[in-house]
């Protein structure tokens, strides 16, 4: 008797959502402003600006937002390594990548650069989301070129971008 060949078992992915253990779970009543940045919570939202007509409200206890935990527990979500920076253009690739960021923090406050270390001839940049390291790497890719690659972990909750100058210089 022939039995049929064992088959991959998907059930263990359904109904499971891998969640960021920074964010609170249940949703806390008014409004709450981060003692770290002073990001805005209020109805599962963090912005940059007090919603309009709480300015009274608004609890001044200790608290931080997920993107100034993750900061000083040192949990990246993201890391962005360059190669091939020359020293010349270190203040402008420095310009591109907080430039790009105050934009995604516009839209997102919990994107945020974590550090910005020089190694191994290089640049390694941690980031608080996977989005924000991968936005980082498309934007020095658009303005100087060169190689990007993207290296994923685990349930894509965390992401390796390299980018690497091209060897002739110019935009590919």
């Amino acid at each position: 008797m022939r039995s049929a060949p064992k088959k991959y078992n998907t059930l263990y992915k359904k109904g499971h959502v891998e969640r960021d253990m920074y964010l609170p779970r249940l949703d806390p009543k008014g409004v709450i402003q981060c003692s770290g940045c002073g990001a805005f919570h209020h109805r599962r939202h963090w912005t940059l600006t007090p919603p309009a007509g709480f300015s009274s409200q608004i609890h001044r206890h200790l608290v931080f937002c997920p993107a100034c935990r993750k900061i000083q527990d040192r949990f990246p979500g993201g890391e962005l390594t360059l190669r091939g920076v020359e020293a010349g253009n270190r203040g402008e690739i420095a310009r591109i990548l907080l430039n790009e960021e105050s934009r995604a923090r516009e839209k997102n406050p919990l994107e945020r650069i974590m550090r910005m270390d020089a190694a191994n001839g290089g640049w390694r940049v941690e980031t608080t989301t996977e989005k924000l390291a991968q936005r980082l790497g498309r934007s020095i890719k658009k303005a100087r070129g060169g190689k990007l690659i993207y290296k994923w972990g685990h349930n894509n909750k965390f992401v390796r971008v390299l980018w690497e100058k091209s060897a002739a210089g110019g935009a590919e």
